[in-house]
């Protein structure tokens, strides 16, 4: 996994400035508007230069001569399988962590358990993996599903660690347990529909098989005969 650069979120420097402006407007002075709108962004922008480079502890392996072939019949250029790769070792990275730590909490255990969910991100990764060129399609699941799976799951081990619960700390776990259960079953769907391009571009080349083959060949009927257990072949 590559160390990827800081970026500066200028959204968030952006809603500082406002929020600096709309307070100064309370003067009804606009010097002091911009004045104190200039200054909340400048603290904002102090805030995200201090931020720190994420720090990833692997590198992305080199790459396979079987894998550069898959990439190459698959249509990518280099750059493109630079990016596959980098955004594939994020996203088994990702599933690692939530394997991890449901192996940890036994509550979350459950969960993955009664779900599958484990085993549909290891399917999930794999048939991404088999169709690189259809990573767009499980953009949703790559950038958003599978993020906040594994937030959620690192909040909740670490809220259950507390010493003391309140009533309030028991319900945010329930409605965290409910959210985590309800993002399984909605991955589950989104693999369900991304694999199921592969059954549509298989049957549409099944009927474009039949199309091609001698006429004497598609009218033969294959039948089996359950009494006899015989193969019987009618023209």
């Amino acid at each position: 996994m590559k160390k990827t650069p800081k970026r500066i979120r200028w959204w968030r420097v952006g809603v500082w400035a406002l929020g600096g402006l709309a307070l100064g407007l309370i003067a009804r002075h606009i010097g002091i508007a911009i004045f104190v709108g200039l200054v909340f962004a400048f603290a904002r922008l102090i805030g995200e230069l201090s931020r720190p480079k994420p720090t990833p502890d692997a590198t992305t392996p080199p790459l396979s001569t079987q894998m550069a072939l898959h990439y190459q019949e698959s249509g990518l250029d280099d750059s493109e399988v630079t990016l596959f790769r980098e955004t594939m070792d994020d996203v088994a990275a990702q599933i690692q962590s939530f394997e991890d730590i449901t192996n940890r909490v036994p509550q979350l255990k459950r969960i993955a358990l009664n779900t599958d969910i484990v085993a549909v991100l290891h399917a999930y990764f794999k048939a991404i993996v088999e169709n690189p060129k259809q990573m767009g399609a499980a953009g949703h699941f790559i950038y958003e599903q599978l993020p906040n799976l594994v937030r959620i799951a690192k909040k909740y081990e670490a809220i259950s660690h507390h010493e003391v619960k309140t009533e309030d700390t028991y319900a945010v776990l329930t409605t965290a347990a409910n959210t985590t259960a309800d993002l399984a079953n909605a991955i589950r769907d989104d693999y369900a529909h991304f694999v199921e391009t592969d059954i549509d571009d298989l049957e549409a080349d099944i009927n474009l098989a039949k199309k091609q083959l001698p006429e004497s060949t598609t009218t033969l009927d294959r039948r089996v005969d359950l009494s006899g257990m015989k193969e019987k072949e009618h023209v």
